[in-house]
């Protein structure tokens, strides 16, 4: 057993000053203490880089990296690159990590050694604090089957119901993959966890991990727009793949003449 093992939790920021010290606290108080930030600052315009600074003031533990506006994928992959740690977890700078996550973790990454990314439950909640919902409320992937090759096929059947904020993965069999894929702006995790699940095993935590934050009017007309295009973009390289199975082509054929129509019929 490795309870010791250093986990690298990346905040990839851009203009994040309204939550970010909300998300550096929820990890601070992480009752698993064996841990270091890697803090990406994407081109902000606002005071992000201000209250990094003062958290490395403060003796916290953060590798910070600010670069000119490069996009999400490519500052989740320079994250990746200047992590210390095997392991690496995924938390958003509006997005809120429970208390005892990283110690589940842990625990999960000594009980399942087979496994390369891990993930769980998370609630979806809005700025008042009321609860919208949870990830797993229409979804339960603790009941798939979610080794090698059979977890793609599960994602594609069911969408990504892998939360990014829950997400902790493996470094070296991140870099195996090519990290997350730059040509994508909003589903580059999806694309990275299909990638993942493509040549290893994943596993599923029932435990609450993390909670996700719900903004008013998140996704504008041109964000919907680009989504699409890159569902679309997804989905057909997916139809090419020869261990995807019959059943799942049709099935993604279908998605692609829904995701048509929504534009056409304004749905």
């Amino acid at each position: 057993m490795q309870n010791d093992i250093l986990i690298s939790v990346m905040i990839c920021c851009y203009n994040s000053e309204k939550y970010l010290s909300e998300t550096i606290d929820s990890i601070i108080n992480q009752s698993y203490k064996n841990w270091e930030i890697i803090a990406i600052n994407d081109g902000s315009s606002d005071n992000t880089e201000k209250i990094i600074q003062n958290y490395i003031k403060k003796g916290i533990p953060i590798i910070y990296h600010y670069q000119k506006n490069k996009g999400f994928a490519n500052a989740r992959n320079k994250a990746i690159e200047l992590a210390n740690a095997d392991w690496i977890a995924i938390i958003d700078h509006d997005d809120i990590c429970l208390q005892g996550r990283l110690e589940t973790q842990v625990q999960d990454i000594n009980y399942n050694s087979n496994c390369s990314l891990f993930f769980g439950d998370s609630i979806h909640f809005l700025d008042n604090g009321s609860i919208v919902r949870k990830q797993f409320d229409s979804v339960i992937p603790y009941e798939f089957d979610l080794r090698e090759g059979n977890a793609t096929n599960m994602l594609i059947r069911h969408g990504c119901f892998i939360d990014s904020e829950t997400v902790v993965f493996n470094k070296k069999h991140a870099l195996s993959i090519g990290g997350f894929n730059e040509k994508y702006k909003y589903i580059t995790d999806y694309d990275f966890f299909l990638n993942m699940s493509a040549k290893y095993s994943l596993f599923c935590s029932q435990k609450i991990l993390s909670k996700w934050r719900i903004h008013e009017n998140q996704m504008t007309n041109i964000m919907k727009e680009i989504l699409r295009f890159e569902h679309i973009d997804l989905y057909k390289i997916y139809l090419l793949k020869k261990e995807i199975s019959f059943y799942l082509k049709c099935l993604l054929i279908l998605k692609l003449i829904k995701i048509k129509l929504k534009k056409y019929l304004l749905i």
